[in-house]
């Protein structure tokens, strides 16, 4: 195989490794991760079509392939309000949120994401970051369609 070839993974895997044992597994992990969620929109039954009646008082909020963040929950009206606890990178432009629920609807987190929303999903409640107040949709999926179990997306770590 062209060296040529072996140069974008080798790339990915050298920039998600910092000398620990998973180190570039859950940098590729954190890519490919985020991408799997959205393509669970499309599966039917999975879309939140309305807000879940409980959420914990906290959860962890992520960018994608960024770092977790702690979120403080709240409700206006029958919509969820997330604010995120911290300020994101100068960089980040966050566009929405994806509240992550697992099979048996244990919220896991949110994640962030840039760009327009997931077309036709129906809004749940908001993420505030900062100044801005995000669209937040929602969706309950397994965990091991989407993470890699040595690399959570949303560590109880953050909460602490």
């Amino acid at each position: 195989m062209p060296f040529r070839l072996w140069l974008a993974p080798l790339a990915i895997v050298t920039a998600c490794s910092d000398g620990r044992p998973h180190a570039a597994p859950c940098g590729i992990a954190a890519l490919a991760g985020p991408t799997a969620l959205l393509t669970q929109f499309s599966i039917p039954h999975q879309t939140l079509g309305t807000p879940p009646t409980n959420l914990p008082e906290r959860l962890v909020v992520r960018l994608v392939a960024g770092p977790a963040y702690r979120g403080i929950v709240g409700r206006s009206d029958s919509l969820w309000i997330v604010g995120v606890d911290g300020a994101l990178p100068a960089t980040a432009k966050p566009g929405y949120g994806v509240l992550v629920l697992d099979q048996t609807g244990k919220a896991r987190g949110v994640m962030l994401y840039e760009g327009a929303s997931v077309e036709g999903a129906p809004l749940i409640g908001n993420v505030s970051v900062g100044s801005a107040s995000l669209p937040l949709i929602g969706i309950e999926v397994d965990p091991a369609k989407i993470e890699d179990p040595q690399c959570p997306f949303f560590p109880d770590s953050v909460l602490r």
